[in-house]
């Protein structure tokens, strides 16, 4: 069976994928605590001190900036060229991942329909 993965290893549109494990409760309580203890100013601040910092030539500002703003596995050079050359835009993969979503949901729902009274 295919792996769903495309030449990169990244899931390719129209995989099936699921939803990926849900977040514990205590990983939400931190961030909502974090939220509550930084407010927008706050953010905005440490943000343009790290840009300022990256600016100045800081290579630490500009690794947490990157990690922030491109994430932790950014695409290639390479791989973005190759998905402009094939007409994938970022608007198509979001439509793919949304169908993907419906997928697994429509497939989850139909799960816990054949689970359910009918069949202990």
């Amino acid at each position: 069976m295919p792996s769903g993965r495309n030449a990169n290893g990244k899931f390719a549109p129209g995989n099936l994928g699921g939803p990926g494990r849900p977040r514990r409760a205590v990983e939400r309580d931190y961030l909502a605590a974090l939220s509550d203890a930084v407010s927008l100013d706050d953010w905005k601040a440490v943000v343009a001190r790290a840009v300022a910092d990256a600016k100045a030539g800081d290579a630490r500002a500009r690794d947490w900036l990157s990690r922030h703003v491109l994430g932790a596995d950014p695409p290639s050079l390479k791989g973005l060229a190759t998905a402009e050359a094939a007409g994938i835009t970022a608007e198509a993969e979001l439509e793919a991942e949304a169908r993907q979503r419906a997928t697994f949901d429509r497939l989850m729902g139909q799960l816990a329909d054949a689970d359910g009274p009918a069949n202990p």
